[in-house]
C-alpha cells in the first residue's frame, strides 16, 4: 500500500524519531516544525496522513487540525499528545482528528496506527470524499439533522442510518459533512461494557 505521510511538531527530536520509525517500515514521511508548511502540504494534496502535535507555540495542534479539516475531507489526521484527559481527546475529535497517538511514540503503536489509517485513506479516496461536498443533497442533510434533533442522546452513524432509512455509508458521509460545517459535533466514547477503540457519536451543535 502506497501512501504519503506528513508530521508537524515543534520538537526536532520527535520529528527525527518519526522519520526513523517511518523509514523502518518503508514509508516516506515529510517533517516540519512549521504548521503553515504542513497546511500547505494538505492544500497541495501532498500527504494522505498527517500527524499533528497537540502542543505547538505558533499555532496550536487543535487549530491546525481545524484548518486542515476545512481544506481536506480525505486527509487522515492523527494527533500526537502526552495528554490523557478525555476532554482533550474529545476536543481533538470534534476539531476533526481521526485518532491520536500518545507520546512518547512507540514503534509498535505507530506502525499499527499508520497501517490502519492507510486503509482509511485509501477508502476515502476511492469513495471520492474530496468531491463529496459538491454532491450533498440538502433534503438528505436536513433529514439527518432532524433525526439528531429528535433524539435526547447522541447517535452513532448506524443509528442515524436506521432512523433515517439510509445506508450506513451515506449516514456517515452526511454526518461528517455536517460536522465539518460546524452543525454537528462528534463525541468519542466506549460502548457500555465494551473495551477497545471508542465509537463516534453525533449530536447537533447547540
Amino acid at each position: 500500500m502506497i501512501f504519503s505521510l506528513g508530521a508537524v511538531d515543534d520538537d526536532e527530536e520527535i520529528l527525527y524519531t518519526l522519520d526513523a520509525m517511518a523509514s523502518s517500515q518503508g514509508w516516506s514521511i515529510r517533517t516540519t516544525s512549521d504548521p503553515h508548511t504542513a497546511l500547505g502540504w494538505v492544500e497541495e494534496g501532498m500527504v494522505d496522513i498527517l500527524l499533528v502535535d497537540y502542543h505547538m507555540p505558533v499555532m496550536s495542534g487543535l487549530e491546525l487540525i481545524r484548518r486542515v479539516r476545512q481544506v481536506s475531507t480525505s486527509t487522515v489526521i492523527i494527533a500526537l499528545t502526552v495528554e490523557q484527559e478525555q476532554e482533550i481527546a474529545r476536543g481533538l475529535f470534534i476539531a476533526g482528528a481521526d485518532d491520536f497517538v500518545s507520546k512518547p511514540v512507540r514503534l509498535a503503536d505507530f506502525s499499527a496506527r499508520i497501517a490502519l489509517h492507510g486503509e482509511l485513506s485509501r477508502y476515502r479516496k476511492s469513495a471520492g470524499w474530496e468531491s463529496s461536498k459538491k454532491g450533498m443533497a440538502e433534503p438528505t442533510a436536513r433529514m439527518v439533522m432532524d433525526v439528531l434533533a429528535s433524539s435526547s442522546e447522541p447517535l452513532s452513524a448506524s443509528e442515524v442510518g436506521q432512523r433515517a432509512g439510509i445506508a450506513y455509508p451515506t449516514a456517515h458521509r452526511y454526518l461528517e459533512y455536517l460536522a465539518r460545517k460546524g452543525q454537528v459535533q462528534r463525541e468519542r466514547r466506549h460502548e457500555d461494557g465494551k473495551s477497545g477503540r471508542p465509537k463516534t457519536y453525533y449530536s447537533p451543535v447547540d
